[in-house]
Order: structure tokens, then C-alpha cells, then sequence
């Protein structure tokens, strides 16, 4: 796999769903390959949309992915948004637990005809040799079908996928929960979101002369060509509904750590138990939350790394602990390694860094995969789940000092950590792009390979593939 390779990077606009898109693409843009990301968003100048966004989080957060990636100095071009889908994206921030999650996954439905036309457009001005698309983005997919690209779709996580014990996804419901009033409740709104996505997809693609989709297909790996999920085994319940062209490559975000002086380490005490704080990139605008935590870490014997985000304006002119380091942003991937332990919201991202520094957690989910990834730090031995409607400083005291004295919590996250040092996200998923791109077609997983990829099962993909 000498040659050079063009490949498209398409996303829906949130940082959460980019960054993990964006690690691969300077992986293979590192060993030589033209890389381009395609993604909603608008095309009026900077100064005109900033005023708005800086009022509105999701207009925020999807004008800060364009200047992501122009920071990493990639090319990227915009898709127009459906003006019902813009509008309907500016009310996400503000729903919380399983409704922020069906209204996700309603709004991630909305626009798949316009958007796959603006890909076929782009598509026909420019050639790749493989599209990689996030999940919630179905639109990239349909797309390479009509224009005979592959495509590998992404997954932060197995979260979406099926297995025994496994309940609704983003219903927030322990691992292994047993039939109950709430669990038949969840499993009723899930069937009805899952049908009306399969319903808007399916028309779709009726429309396009294409083939449906099979019932609940966002519940499954749904790529006949590569699935690439950016996890392991090590971290994961098992499912049982994954296909032979599903690979586990890791966690993948290493080669976006940033240099020290992005950071002031040095304030960093070796003395103090070290706990960050992030409630993530799109729910940040809660400072009571923020307040409410730093009141219940106010202790000597603590430092507290605080990324406060859109909220961090709200805390000019009050006083905080004096423990407390509070920044508008932190470098996560960087100063991870550098705590004893995460506050954190749940997000994909953020979870996998964690668990990954060997950090245990206290989760405070707000919406989406959040609450399932609350669920599944509690069913690994890594940590605790808070719930956010009822949050107390003396709570978030009580979790921190019960995971501080708790020896197997900090022994289970050494102990994933170690697994997952033997994947490397970003250089897996490179290597099975660029076989989708050499061969153009269904990548298989050999059947003495295992599902999940580390840098060791390198050289057997090789023999096999006869590389």
C-alpha cells in the first residue's frame, strides 16, 4: 500500500463528532494521503456569524470546527444546512436526559436528501478513492453508493450496538437491567425514533433507486464496506449483533496532545489529589453546575482543573475556591495524564481519554450516549454516576473521597489503561482505510484475527491480506 490516496472526511459539525474524524485524517495525512473534510455548516464570513454563535452554543460549537481544522491547516469545504435543521439544532443544548437523545437522533435525521445531493455535487467536482464518514451522517453513505466510492462510517463507541443485557441506547439504563415499566418505556420510544430514522433514510434511498436499509439501522454496524469503531473489547459490554467487516481499532486521539506551552503545567501541585473538570463541548453553558462542584471540592488537600467553556465569562466577577484553576479551555488529551481522577459529562471522547490515562471517573450525564456511558464507567469498576437534576456539593464531596479511598477503582483503570496502550486508533484506522482504498472492496476481518485491532495484529493483517 504505497500510493497516495484522496480521501473525503465528512461529519456532522459538532466537535464531539470531528475530533476523532480529525485524528485519523492527520494520521494519514502524516504518511502522505490528500485529505479533505466535507461538513455542514455556513458559508457567510466569520465576523457576520460569530456575533450570533457566541450567543447561540450550537452555532458556537459548529463555527468552531472550520477553525479547527484551519488551525491543523486542512482543507475543508461547506454544506449548506436545511434551514429547519439549523433551527431545530439551536434548541439541542437545552434538552436533557433520553430526550435530548431522541431529539438528536430526529434532528440527525432531517436533511438527508439535501445533504447527500450537496455531497454527490462536491463529489462531482472533485475524485476521492474513499469517503470515511461519522455514523450521524448517514447521508456520506448513500452518497458513495450512487458515486461507487467506498465508505468506512465511525463509531465513537459499541454503545449503539445490540447484546444480552444491553438496554435501549441512550435510555441511561444500567448494563443487564431486567424488564421493567421504565425499561418497556424506553424500549416503546426507542422502536418509535428507530422507525421514524429508518423511515426518512429509507425514502431517501427509495428515491435514488437505492435499496432500504434494514429495520433499526442505526443499531448496527451498517457499512457493507468498513466499520470502524474507535474503542475495545477491554472497555465495552459485549454485543452480539456486529458484523465481519467491524473492526475495534482503540481509542483514537493521540496525535492531537498539544506542547506544553499551550498549558501552564508548572501550576500543576504534586502535593494535592488532582481532579479535572470538563462538562464537555456542547452542554458547558451550566455554571451552577461548575459552581455547585467546585463548592464540594473546596478543600486544601484537592486541585481543581476546571474547563469551564462558555461559561467560564459567568465566573469573572465571583469568587472561586482558591483551589480551583479555572480556564475557558484546557488541552484534555495533554493534561489527563497529569490527574488522579476526571469530573466529566460522559461524552464518547471524553470517556475513552479518560479511561485511556487510567483515570476513574465521576460521570454527570446530561443527554445522548452520556448517560449509557455512565452506565458503562459503573459496570467497568472505573467510577461513579451523579445524577445532574439532583446534584448536591455534598455529593460530588462524598463520590470524589469514595473513589479517592476506594483502591479498585484506581486498580481497574490501571488496568484497562494497559490494554488499551496496545491499540493506537488513529494508525489501525489508517491502515484499513488505505486497504478500502487500494482494493474497493468489503473489508473483511479474518476470522483468526479478533475484534478488537491492537499494534500487534499488524503484521498478521499483513500475512493474511498477503500486504
Amino acid at each position: 500500500m504505497n500510493s497516495t490516496y484522496r480521501i473525503l472526511f465528512l461529519s456532522q459539525p459538532s466537535t464531539g463528532h470531528v475530533n476523532t474524524l480529525l485524528t485519523m485524517a492527520l494520521q494519514l495525512r502524516t504518511q502522505g494521503h490528500d485529505v479533505r473534510f466535507l461538513l455542514p455548516g455556513s458559508r457567510l464570513p466569520h465576523r457576520v456569524v460569530r456575533p450570533v454563535a457566541d450567543r447561540v452554543r450550537m452555532l458556537q460549537a459548529a463555527t468552531d470546527v472550520p477553525r479547527s481544522l484551519a488551525g491543523y491547516d486542512l482543507p475543508f469545504e461547506i454544506l449548506n444546512v436545511p434551514v429547519t435543521v439549523g433551527l431545530q439544532s439551536i434548541l439541542l443544548p437545552y434538552f436533557t436526559g433520553y430526550r435530548e437523545t431522541r431529539y438528536a437522533f430526529d434532528l440527525m435525521s432531517k436533511g438527508i436528501g439535501s445533504y447527500t445531493s450537496g455531497i454527490l455535487h462536491y463529489l462531482g467536482k472533485r475524485s476521492f478513492d474513499v469517503l470515511v464518514s461519522d455514523f450521524a451522517f448517514p447521508a456520506s453513505h448513500i452518497a458513495s453508493e450512487i458515486a461507487g466510492i467506498p465508505c468506512a462510517v465511525v463509531f465513537h463507541s459499541g454503545l449503539p450496538f445490540k447484546g444480552s443485557g444491553i438496554p435501549p441506547f441512550g435510555s441511561g439504563l444500567p448494563v443487564g437491567t431486567q424488564p421493567s415499566a421504565i425499561y418497556n418505556r424506553c424500549v416503546l420510544l426507542e422502536n418509535k425514533f428507530l422507525s421514524r430514522q429508518d423511515k426518512r433514510i429509507n425514502t431517501v434511498r427509495q428515491r435514488l433507486g437505492l435499496s432500504p436499509f434494514p429495520a433499526g439501522y442505526l443499531r448496527e454496524p451498517y457499512s457493507h464496506w468498513l466499520n470502524l469503531v474507535v474503542s475495545s473489547s477491554a472497555i465495552e459490554a459485549p454485543r452480539d449483533n456486529l458484523t465481519d467487516n467491524t473492526f475495534f481499532v482503540g481509542p483514537c486521539f493521540r496525535n492531537r496532545a498539544v506542547t506544553s506551552n499551550e498549558f501552564p503545567f508548572h501550576r500543576l501541585r504534586d502535593d494535592k489529589f488532582k481532579i479535572y473538570v470538563s462538562l464537555g463541548s456542547v452542554f458547558n453553558n451550566r455554571p451552577d453546575v461548575f459552581h455547585t462542584i467546585m463548592s464540594g471540592l473546596d478543600r486544601e488537600d484537592y486541585q481543581v482543573i476546571v474547563s469551564a467553556g462558555s461559561a467560564y465569562n459567568k465566573f469573572r466577577d465571583k469568587r472561586i475556591p482558591g483551589n480551583v484553576l479555572l480556564f475557558p479551555w484546557v488541552p484534555q488529551v495533554s493534561v489527563l495524564p497529569e490527574v488522579d481522577m476526571v469530573i466529566g459529562h460522559g461524552g464518547n471522547n471524553s470517556t475513552n481519554e479518560s479511561l485511556s490515562a487510567g483515570k476513574p471517573l465521576v460521570v454527570l450525564p446530561i443527554g445522548g450516549e452520556q448517560g449509557d456511558n455512565a452506565r458503562r464507567v459503573e459496570y467497568l469498576g472505573v467510577g461513579l454516576r451523579v445524577n445532574l437534576r439532583t446534584l448536591t456539593a455534598q455529593e460530588i464531596a462524598d463520590k470524589v473521597e469514595q473513589i479517592r479511598k476506594t483502591p479498585g477503582f484506581h486498580t481497574r483503570a490501571a488496568e484497562i489503561k494497559r490494554e488499551l496502550d496496545k491499540t493506537d486508533g488513529a494508525m489501525t484506522a489508517s491502515k484499513l482505510i488505505q486497504r478500502l482504498a487500494a482494493t474497493k472492496k468489503p473489508l473483511k476481518r479474518p476470522s483468526s484475527i479478533p475484534l478488537t485491532i491492537t499494534m500487534d495484529h499488524h503484521a498478521s493483517l499483513d500475512a493474511v491480506w498477503g500486504v
